[in-house]
């Protein structure tokens, strides 16, 4: 439902919108062209990086791709990275504090896949795209970082690997989503609410709770 979900995103208050999906905007079934409306609407047009490394304020729509952004190493390169600090140096602006969702979506697509290898890349520039979150933490120190995942994909086990030449050596016993608990990583102040195991369906309340809007 990407085209719905497009016109969606127009009634939101969204304010910074980074990612894959032109198509879904300004070539849809209905002949509308969301992208003239995202303008009236104040938003910051970016259809490519170097684009979005030019817009420094305002509301942003950062629409690079015509579908979803290609693997990391089919030549997204470091769009995630560079698209996390251009959205926190946007936001950090906002007195009032912000709310930022950065999705490394694709190392889900390696576990569908059982590719070692897709997951691995994806991983590693995930953890790229957060260590910048961490370091803006660490300077903010009022910035609750959490990193988790919506569930498990492949049964990915490790069964060996070695350090010293970097090489993993896994397992799948799936080629879709599984059971298997996922972590809930935590830095920063209201932190310590993420500890121990819950059902998932949990965390938004911890969520809301570490926000200060805690449901009556």
């Amino acid at each position: 439902m990407y085209e719905a979900i497009a016109n969606d995103i127009l009634k939101s208050d969204i304010e910074v919108f980074i990612g894959g999906g032109l198509k879904y905007f300004n070539d849809r079934k209905d002949n509308r062209d969301l992208t003239q409306i995202l303008i009236e609407n104040d938003y910051r047009l970016a259809t490519n990086l170097e684009e979005l490394k030019l817009i420094s304020n305002g509301k942003v729509a950062g629409l690079l791709y015509e579908k979803a952004p290609p693997r990391y190493s089919d030549g997204r390169n470091e769009m995630l990275t560079t698209s996390t600090l251009k959205a926190l140096e946007i936001l950090s602006q906002r007195e009032k504090g912000f709310f930022l969702l950065i999705e490394g979506s694709q190392i889900d697509w390696g576990g569908h896949d059982n590719s070692t290898a897709y997951i691995v890349e994806e991983m590693i520039d995930f953890d790229n795209a957060i260590g910048k979150v961490l370091e803006f933490a660490n300077k903010n120190r009022n910035t609750l970082v959490i990193v988790t995942a919506d569930h498990e994909t492949g049964g990915m086990a490790l069964n060996n690997g070695n350090m010293e030449t970097g090489e993993v050596d896994a397992q799948y016993t799936s080629t879709n989503h599984t059971g298997v608990m996922v972590p809930v990583f935590a830095y920063g102040p209201g932190s310590e609410k993420f500890r121990g195991i819950y059902e998932n369906t949990a965390i938004f309340e911890k969520m809301m709770s570490a926000f200060g809007f805690d449901r009556k």
